[in-house]
């Protein structure tokens, strides 16, 4: 992708919760359909495009033993956790707290400010894993 050629997994891993971050603080201050529209068209789009490619390349650093657990950890255990704590969200912002629009795109900011510190420790942890394996093939040579 021309995004990872030219910005780095770092910056990548950025771009999508800095559009949710975008589109959130317009819907919570212009709580108005067609601003969530744009908003969660754009987010969709780049989660297909950008972010399934990311969930494989911050994998290409770690070992096969790693990558295979890791993978099935997060595809089994941590992604459903998130659509149960979705649900979860919804359930009790519609019929506990009755949230407005509004009130629910506040509580995404918050939830995005998370994701976003998630992103800068993945892309710091990968840069990690890069460079120990750039020193590997050189300490083999010398």
């Amino acid at each position: 992708s021309r995004i990872l050629k030219y910005l780095g997994v770092r910056l990548a891993l950025m771009i999508l919760p800095i559009i949710a971050l975008g589109g959130y603080s317009l819907t919570a201050l212009f709580p108005v359909l067609g601003i969530v529209r744009w908003s969660k068209t754009g987010e969709n789009a780049t989660d297909y495009s950008l972010m399934n490619t990311l969930r494989g390349v911050v994998f290409l650093p770690t070992t096969r033993e790693e990558k295979y657990k890791a993978k099935q950890a997060i595809d089994t255990i941590f992604v459903r956790l998130g659509d149960v704590l979705s649900a979860l969200t919804v359930f009790l912002g519609t019929t506990v707290f009755v949230f407005s629009v509004a009130q629910f795109a506040w509580v995404n900011l918050v939830l995005v400010v998370f994701w976003l510190l998630v992103a800068i420790a993945i892309g710091r942890r990968y840069q990690a894993l890069v460079a120990e394996k750039e020193q590997i093939p050189a300490q083999q040579e010398a």
